[in-house]
């Protein structure tokens, strides 16, 4: 068991409660049989079933937890966002409850703590998955390898490990929307990537619609980088300068030519002024956008509507990591007595 290692396990939740109770079993045992220090943190991303009663009743009967409900769902990334700014752990552990095994939160923390970079999870069995969704996956991997500067590990999932060191290095990464597999590649820290086997916690397991992935997708990509808008501003520079050219070309055979037809130089020289302008100005635009894109971020990522925590603490005072409310009265009475 590991004394000099503080891990932080950061359990994002959509609507989980029917797989709640075993699943904060097995990770609860994981953990202190491997860990003396330690904290549970689940992220609710305001889920409509009976996901805050259950922590509201297991406060005392699961140890080194912390919950936190947002208001309303704000997404998956957001809610891990949640759990990434609440960590106060040497090592932070990133896990789905509904597919990534508790069993391997200790070789994922202490590969992260022993190389002090960042552990990614490959999920096996893809080939498994329809042709169509690998299509897409495929085609969804070639376009983040093109538009982003540092993709993201071919098949890589949210069972994510790494450092203080790393996380306080993504978290001055300011961005209205956070995808921590790509973030987690622009760090610069050392990535390894660790194939497992999901463990199926929900039969069937549950498939999100095509449409949302293609959202998300797009999303990933416009969030994390600028190059869509270079690209653009490129391709529209290029067909502005094509379309100067043919203006020039229209001047030429207007004088050096005698049989050009009646309204044709006027009418093709109206057209291709009007979309060298058009094209000039959005390239223009897109070069503006790409350079303020980043210094526009008003919107919060969540906001928390409610906290629970647990007051079973194991092994004695000197292993608490989660301050309780018995010890806030105490501080708060010792402070007023002091004053």
């Amino acid at each position: 068991m590991r004394h000099d290692l503080f891990v932080s396990v950061i359990i994002p939740l959509d609507n989980d409660a029917d797989i709640l109770p075993g699943f904060a079993a097995e990770i609860d045992a994981v953990m202190r049989g491997h860990f003396s220090n330690y904290e549970l943190i689940f992220v609710d991303d305001g889920s409509a079933d009976a996901t805050r009663s259950f922590f509201e009743q297991a406060s005392s009967d699961i140890p080194n937890f912390r919950y936190f409900r947002l208001t309303r769902p704000f997404g998956f990334e957001a809610a891990i966002a949640c759990g990434l700014e609440q960590a106060i752990g040497d090592v932070i552990v990133v896990l789905t409850p509904a597919t990534d095994p508790p069993a391997l939160v200790p070789q994922f923390a202490e590969q992260a703590n022993d190389t002090d970079g960042i552990v990614v999870g490959v999920k096996s069995g893809r080939r498994d998955r329809s042709l169509v969704y690998r299509a897409a996956y495929a085609v969804y991997f070639a376009m983040c390898w093109i538009f982003l500067e540092r993709s993201q590990v071919y098949g890589a999932t949210h069972f994510i490990a790494l450092t203080r060191t790393a996380l306080n290095a993504l978290l001055r990464i300011k961005d209205s929307f956070r995808y921590i597999r790509v973030l987690a590649m622009y760090a610069g820290f050392a990535v390894a990537s660790v194939p497992y086997e999901a463990s199926g916690r929900r039969v069937p397991e549950r498939r999100r619609a095509l449409g949302p992935l293609i959202v998300s997708a797009g999303n990933l990509i416009v969030s994390n980088s600028d190059r869509p808008l270079w690209i653009a501003a490129v391709l529209a520079a290029l067909m502005s300068l094509a379309d100067f050219l043919f203006i020039f070309y229209v001047i030429g055979v207007y004088f050096l030519r005698e049989d050009v037809q009646p309204g044709w130089a006027s009418t093709n020289l109206f057209n291709a002024v009007t979309f060298a302008v058009l094209f000039f100005v959005l390239a223009m635009v897109c070069q503006y956008l790409a350079q303020i894109r980043s210094e526009i971020k008003s919107r919060p990522l969540y906001v928390v509507q409610g906290e629970v925590l647990s007051n079973v603490m194991p092994g004695g005072d000197r292993a608490r990591n989660v301050v309780t409310q018995e010890d806030r009265a105490e501080a708060l009475a010792a402070k007023r007595a002091i004053s």
